[in-house]
């Protein structure tokens, strides 16, 4: 069971796009005929006893979409111990996950799975409790799982760019919060510093995702987030937008 759920969490850290939503929009797990957990029913998830497998894969699994290298990695029991005053501080006053990134808070279940297994980290506990016997999870409903992304059908707007890319791929370093020099939420910001021209192919917002086109290439593959680059539908959907007129 313990190889089953170092698996699920290994698999959801590298298949959920982008660092975009919360786990109410998610599945979590599921079992089949194996007993291995899948995405997608919650009832497995709540007879789980709360471990770093679980912590992983509910209440951190945002977290580790961005800081999954790096003095601030999450990806190991020890490193989340080392930094535990500060993982709960920010939890606890809402700013991490970072709203201005597309994130949502941690609801009253998932905080209290951190800080249950935190507490018991802590005071070395051998008894541990099942999710759903914690109080605030004890009556969760099962989480809704967000339908992919059609981008050839989706609308070309800034705020569906914003949406489905940006806020997965950019906003943890370009927001209006976050950025040290340019900010992507604002498309009149974009305009003003010249990121878009007529064609997509004369654009350093496009230039920049396609690798080989510019000097440099975003996001950062050896940045401290370990951010995924855009996938080829992804970036697609910026090119037919800058080239149908970025509005």
């Amino acid at each position: 069971m313990k190889k089953a759920l170092l698996l699920v969490g290994a698999l959801m850290g590298l298949n959920l796009t982008g660092c975009s939503y919360a786990l109410e929009e998610l599945g979590v797990f599921k079992t089949d005929g194996s007993g291995l957990p899948q995405i997608g029913s919650f009832a497995a998830f709540r007879d789980q006893s709360v471990s770093f497998e679980v912590v992983k894969a509910t209440s951190l699994r945002t977290c580790q979409e961005c800081h999954a290298s790096g003095s601030r990695s999450m990806d190991t029991a020890e490193k989340v111990l080392a930094q535990k005053d500060s993982i709960l501080g920010a939890v606890q006053r809402e700013t991490m996950p970072p709203r201005s990134a597309g994130y949502k808070a941690l609801n009253a279940c998932e905080k209290q799975i951190l800080e249950t297994w935190l507490d018991d980290q802590t005071h070395d506990r051998k008894d541990v409790q099942k999710v759903k016997d914690l109080a605030a999870c004890a009556d969760a409903e099962a989480p809704k799982e967000k339908p992919a992304t059609d981008f050839k059908t989706l609308e070309l707007s800034f705020e569906n760019l914003k949406a489905e890319i940006f806020n997965a791929k950019c906003m943890v370093c370009h927001s209006k919060e976050t950025a040290k020099r340019t900010v992507l939420d604002d498309l009149q910001v974009i305009k003003e510093k010249g990121l878009i021209k007529e064609s997509a192919a004369d654009s350093v917002l496009y230039q920049i995702v396609v690798p080989g086109m510019y000097k440099r290439f975003m996001p950062p593959q050896n940045g401290k987030y370990g951010i995924k680059p855009l996938t080829p539908e992804e970036t697609d959907y910026l090119k037919r937008w800058i080239d149908a007129g970025a509005n």
